[in-house]
């Protein structure tokens, strides 16, 4: 530190380390007077990460429950960021489509504080790294959901949603990948992560399948579940998983090793 500096200029210093440490440095570059502010910090990401999805899902339940006629099996969740219209082929749309918007874009952005948090955790190998990187990749997609709806700007929209949820299940897999013989997480953490990308990639198939060749020409029973319920079954385990993730994060677990993480950077 340039303790020489002015009060004023000594804060913004020790303001840019913290950014520095947090989403740059590599963590056993951390100086060890920062341990505290780090535990701190993996504590409120994993507060973000439970609030954010919980608020979502509250957030959409109560506005769909609102609509008249809203359906969770019939209608695309992005119904409820449908505004009022009378295009043919959407939904009417509500009034109350700020409320998803809304709860979508906070979501996303705590799910980036989240990651401040995991990164230390997982950065130190090829799978973590990548994990990281498709999180924030969904949390991006999710915000183009929220501000391009589909019924003013449907392509971007749709390569929002596919962006958002089309990937989220890869996550969970490498994160399943990462975790597996880690002595930090148990056994379950390794084996649900992989279950749920399973079940999110199997309800992505049964959701694209009927968009691209319509939903008469599927089985009854695909048809049945689609859009919503399908849908709904690609963002649940994402959800339910980055709240997990949130739980484990806000009761503490300690960054890995530097001989245990040693051999296996590229796994």
């Amino acid at each position: 530190m340039l303790i020489w500096l002015p009060r004023s200029l000594r804060l913004e210093e020790e303001i840019l380390w913290l950014v520095y440490q947090h989403l740059i440095a590599v963590p056993h570059l951390a100086s060890a007077p920062m341990e505290g502010t780090k535990k701190t910090w993996q504590k409120v990401s994993g507060w973000a990460l439970i609030i954010g999805p919980i608020q979502f899902a509250v957030a959409t339940l109560v506005e769909g429950a609102l609509i008249p006629g809203y359906g969770l099996i019939t209608h695309w969740i992005s119904d409820l960021g449908a505004p009022p219209n009378t295009a043919p082929h959407f939904a009417p749309g509500t009034s109350l489509w700020w409320v998803f918007s809304t709860s979508l874009i906070l979501m996303s952005l705590l799910i980036f504080v989240g990651l401040i948090g995991l990164r230390p955790i997982v950065w130190s190998r090829l799978s973590g790294k990548l994990t990281i990187i498709l999180l924030a990749v969904v949390a991006l997609g999710a915000i183009g959901v929220a501000v391009w709806n589909e019924v003013d700007s449907l392509e971007l929209h749709s390569i929002s949603a596919l962006t958002a949820f089309g990937i989220g299940w890869v996550a969970m897999v490498l994160f399943g990948v990462h975790v597996r013989g880690d002595p930090r997480w148990r056994v379950g953490w390794s084996l649900g992560s992989f279950l749920g990308g399973l079940v999110s990639l199997v309800a992505l198939i049964l959701y694209v399948i009927p968009t691209f060749v319509g939903r008469a020409n599927v089985p009854s029973w695909m048809a049945s579940i689609y859009p919503g319920g399908s849908e709904r079954f690609i963002v649940a385990p994402l959800v339910v998983w980055l709240v997990a993730i949130g739980i484990q994060l806000a009761r503490g677990i300690g960054e890995p090793a530097e001989n245990s993480s040693a051999g296996t950077a590229t796994s």
